[in-house]
């Protein structure tokens, strides 16, 4: 069985370059930052084959969701669990020299931690948490961090995760 091979044209096509492009740099400058805010510079690079790979990827999955279920637009929730997942897999975030520091190791994983509660976990617009929900959200961060670097994760689990989280927020 001949297996067909996926022809990104496609995918460019119907999400426009301008958008691809859009969402390499929006991505590459939060890793950037992230570096940047640790000084690991000189430890850690961005490879932008991996991270265009992994747009590729995301904008593959999105194309065949929004296709077989017939629907036009994604919620944020999906969208991100959909980047992180990608993200995770490819780990455009790499060690430029040998290191001291075995914290380098998982720094895709700390960059999703960050990434993650900017994106989807406290916009912006969020109200400043209180100390004890700001422990509280430390927890449950330092838990994601933990299933991010130890747990086989897929993007289901993921977004029921940052859905959990959503309906805590209500409930709470």
């Amino acid at each position: 069985m001949q297996e067909e091979l996926l022809n990104y044209n496609e995918i460019i096509a119907y999400f426009t370059e301008e958008t691809i492009t859009e969402r390499f740099k929006y991505l590459y400058d939060k890793m950037q930052e992230y570096i940047n805010e640790r000084n690991q510079q000189d430890c850690l690079m961005i490879n932008e084959d991996i991270l265009h790979q992994v747009l590729m990827d995301y904008f593959t999955d999105i194309y065949r969701l929004k296709k077989f279920h017939k629907i036009e637009n994604i919620n944020i929730t999906k969208i991100v669990a959909y980047e992180v997942f990608w993200i995770l897999r490819r780990k455009p975030l790499q060690i430029k020299k040998e290191i001291s520091d075995a914290r380098l190791v998982f720094a895709n994983e700390g960059f999703l931690t960050i990434f993650i509660a900017h994106e989807l976990l406290i916009p912006e617009e969020t109200e400043p948490l209180s100390a004890v929900q700001e422990e509280k959200f430390l927890k449950y961060l330092k838990h994601i961090n933990y299933h991010l670097k130890y747990r086989n994760v897929d993007k289901q689990c993921l977004e029921a995760m940052f859905y959990s989280f959503e309906t805590g927020k209500i409930i709470a």
